[in-house]
């Protein structure tokens, strides 16, 4: 089923890293309210899986403060989307199938070879380091510096991880085609539940398109409670970075809580068709680029 959502909420999601621009609205003769602009419409669809929707997508015109660059822009289309009762594979077909019809509308006919690979793999194949999330910073931080990563030790292990990834390990994804990486560090579970074979690995995997992140998808967490204290550990670290913190939405969280087991995905439509058209930018296949339009470079 196709909805229709707000873009605007009293409370975003309240992962550490994502920056939801906010508006004040007045109504008429009403008190001023502070609303935040959605950076993905995932707090509305949950509340709908938790009234029995079932299956439903939204291609939703999403927001995020504080990003550039030739793959990002403050203003963005997504298309995210949700399957109670199924299993991340069919999160994947799904997948696969929207590339394929995207390259094919615009008549650019490719086969696309899938790959398959858990981060732990790309790390020890790519860094010839052993990844694990309970080491500690330090020691992880000295393995880097062996392989020729130019971290500082004093950064804290996800701090480690992240420039690590982004650095020495995205690159190297480019000539990996269509790709599904898994077993993310818990740590970085954001609202997807723990593996269940490892707790040190969240239930999650993001999909590259010649290096490329176009998704990330959920074994989606289901446990109202524990979201909430992710919630306020995600907030202190805002406060330590010296961000404001959001405020909490215990609404949300009782919809997490009633939540059916279900799997759910967001995957960058403006990136999609800028790969389809052979672009290697946003900008290209945008009306327009809201961080050009504000003066950024981009």
């Amino acid at each position: 089923m196709e909805v229709v959502t707000p873009v605007s909420t009293l409370a975003p999601g309240g992962e550490p890293h994502l920056e939801a621009p906010s508006v004040q609205l007045t109504p008429l003769g009403a008190q001023s309210h502070r609303l935040f602009l959605r950076t993905s419409p995932e707090v509305w669809h949950k509340r709908l899986l938790a009234e029995g929707a079932g299956p439903l997508f939204e291609i939703a015109p999403c927001f995020r403060d504080q990003e550039g660059g030739p793959w990002h822009d403050l203003e963005f289309e997504m298309v995210e989307w949700y399957r109670p009762g199924a299993a991340p594979e069919a999160l994947q077909e799904d997948c696969v199938a929207l590339i394929q019809a995207a390259f094919q509308s615009v008549d650019n006919p490719r086969t696309f070879t899938v790959a398959h690979r858990r981060v732990t793999e790309l790390f020890h194949d790519i860094l010839q380091v052993e990844l694990d999330p309970e080491e500690p910073a330090l020691r992880f931080a000295n393995k880097l510096r062996d392989q020729g990563v130019d971290v500082r030790p004093e950064e804290s292990w996800d701090e480690l991880f992240y420039f690590a990834w982004v650095e020495a390990i995205e690159p190297r994804l480019k000539d990996l085609g269509l790709l599904f990486v898994s077993g993310f560090p818990a740590s970085q579970a954001a609202m997807a539940k723990i593996e269940e074979d490892d707790v040190r690995f969240a239930d999650r995997f993001e999909l590259y398109l010649d290096g490329i992140e176009l998704a990330n998808a959920f074994a989606e967490l289901t446990d109202g409670a524990r979201l909430a204290e992710r919630f306020r550990s995600w907030q202190k670290e805002r406060t330590k970075a010296g961000r404001p913190p959001y405020p909490e939405d215990p609404a949300f969280f009782a919809a997490v809580d009633a939540m059916p087991a279900t799997v759910g995905i967001a995957l960058g439509l403006d990136r999609l068709t800028a790969l389809a058209c052979g672009s290697d930018n946003l900008a290209s296949v945008k009306a327009i680029h809201l961080g050009q339009l504000l003066g950024a470079p981009m």
